[in-house]
């Protein structure tokens, strides 16, 4: 018969490696909570895109002496401008744009122009 050779191989024990187990689980789901915060809590695409339609608009409305209320829909966002005299300024208009999307204001955006009346 052959005889078996009698040598121990190194080797974790069982406890160790449960422990590190728990190590990489307890790290993986840090990771896990840290990503999941950055990516809400950043700005998302539509929100930097309504940004840039707000001003936009108000841009429009200093250009072209547009100083009536608006209501515009692009890309399922409700834009509603609305243009109030500044007080105690008869020459001082606030221009003020709010977006939303269903139901939920995405941003607002507020300027105080000077206003020029059109020449007809």
């Amino acid at each position: 018969m052959a005889k078996l050779k009698d040598r121990k191989l190194a080797a974790s024990t069982l406890i160790e490696v449960l422990i590190a187990m728990v190590i990489i689980v307890a790290v993986f789901g840090m990771a896990m909570g840290i990503y999941t915060n950055v990516t809400q809590s950043g700005y998302s695409i539509s929100t930097t895109q309504s940004q840039q339609q707000m001003q936009t608009i108000i841009g429009e409305s200093i250009s072209n002496r547009d100083w009536q209320d608006q209501e515009v829909i692009e890309d399922s966002i409700r834009y509603r401008k609305t243009v109030s005299a500044w007080p105690g300024y008869d020459d001082l208009v606030l221009i003020e744009v709010r977006a939303n999307q269903n139901g939920k204001e995405m941003g607002r955006l507020r300027q105080v122009v000077r206003r020029e009346v059109k020449d007809e």
